[in-house]
C-alpha cells in the first residue's frame, strides 16, 4: 500500500516551479511598467528619437524637441537613441495620410524621408528653404514633429 503523501523531492520540484514562475510574472510586470521619459532636448541643431520599453504611443517614444526653430542653410541631424527602428518622413503629398502626417505641406517644400534609422544611427538634412516642415515616423505614426526653417 503506497503512501498518499508526497515525498519531499515533490514538495521541492512543486516550491522551485512556484517560485520561478512568481519571478517571471514579475520581472515582466516590472519592465512592462517602468516609467519612460522622454531625454532632454540636446544642443545645436540636433534631434534625438527615443522610445521607452515599447513605442505603442505618444507618450513611451518620440523626438525631442518635437518642434525644433532652424534658419535656411541649417543640417538637422536626427539620433536614434531607441532600442527600435524608426524612420523621418516629411508629410507631401507622397506621404499624407491622416493617421501619420500631422499636416500636409500645401506650400510646397522639399521631401525627404530618411528610411529605417536603426538604434545608435543618425540622419542629416540641409534645409535651404523656409517654411515648416511636419514630419512623422512611418512604422510609428503618432511620432510627430516639425522644423521652421526662418
Amino acid at each position: 500500500m503506497s503512501s498518499s503523501k508526497p515525498s519531499r523531492k515533490k514538495l521541492w520540484i512543486i516550491l522551485a516551479v512556484v517560485v520561478v514562475a512568481v519571478i517571471v510574472v514579475a520581472s515582466v510586470a516590472f519592465i512592462t511598467h517602468l516609467p519612460t521619459f522622454a531625454p532632454p532636448a540636446p544642443s545645436g541643431p540636433n534631434v534625438t528619437i527615443w522610445n521607452g520599453t515599447f513605442c505603442s504611443d505618444s507618450g513611451n517614444c518620440g523626438y525631442v524637441p518635437t518642434v525644433k526653430n532652424v534658419t535656411t542653410g541649417t543640417t538637422v541631424t536626427w539620433t536614434n537613441t531607441g532600442g527600435m527602428t524608426h524612420t523621418v518622413t516629411t508629410c507631401d503629398s507622397a506621404h499624407y495620410n491622416s493617421a501619420g502626417c500631422p499636416a500636409q505641406d500645401a506650400a510646397g517644400l522639399d521631401s525627404f524621408t530618411s528610411g529605417p534609422i536603426d538604434s545608435g544611427k543618425t540622419f542629416s538634412y540641409t534645409f535651404t528653404t523656409t517654411g515648416t516642415y511636419y514630419y512623422y515616423c512611418t512604422p510609428h505614426p503618432w511620432m510627430r514633429g516639425e522644423i521652421i526653417v526662418e
